[in-house]
């Protein structure tokens, strides 16, 4: 495609792991959708699709990493390392509010959601340091990122206080709003 010529490495590595990100969100949205399915036993194709799921997240966090960590001395935007202070602040705050107002047990999908948000706000402020994306491009995708993790945090405090097939189909709404965002960002990267 003429869209990808433009592409340096650094450039792939970003796109590539947000690619693996997106395919990591729906194998992790398959997971749930077979495990957590209310009056089921399970699957046994859950295991492959946690296992898939850990392994592109992986993948994906780690490129992508490479990626704005190449770009990041060229960018003339905010830095990487204030975008990763905030987000570890508001990660020890959300740890303290969730467990001790909203009395949440704490798991795991809290670290995910902070770690999805600081790549994605870390992606693309380097992306329009070095120029890929304009003002309205950047502002508009960490729009997005904002919005989708505000809904996640709300169900991931909701969860425990719903019935079992409310809390089913409250887990699967930040899987699927992460996953439209990254289709939406894959989409700006490639063709603008």
């Amino acid at each position: 495609m003429t869209c990808f010529r433009t592409f340096t490495p650094p450039l792939w590595e970003i796109f590539s792991g947000n690619l693996l990100l997106l395919i990591c969100t729906l194998f992790y949205l398959a997971w749930w959708a077979v495990s957590f399915r209310p009056n089921s036993s399970g699957s046994s194709a859950g295991v492959f699709y946690i296992a898939i799921a850990f392994a592109t997240g992986l993948a994906g966090i780690a490129l992508m990493s490479g990626g704005i960590n190449t770009l990041s001395p060229e960018s003339k935007c905010l830095q990487v390392k204030f975008i990763l202070m905030g987000c570890t602040g508001l990660l020890i705050v959300l740890l303290m509010v969730t467990s001790i107002i909203f009395r949440r047990s704490v798991t795991s999908e809290l670290l995910i959601i902070h770690i999805w948000m600081a790549l994605e706000l870390s992606a693309i402020a380097v992306l329009y340091g070095t120029g890929r994306f304009g003002a309205g491009q950047a502002t508009a995708l960490a729009t997005l990122v904002a919005i989708t993790t505000v809904i996640g945090l709300i169900c991931y405090v909701m969860y425990y206080r719903l019935d079992e097939a409310a809390g089913y189909r409250i887990g699967m709404v930040p899987l699927a709003a992460d996953a439209l965002v990254m289709t939406v960002f894959l989409g700006v990267m490639a063709f603008l």
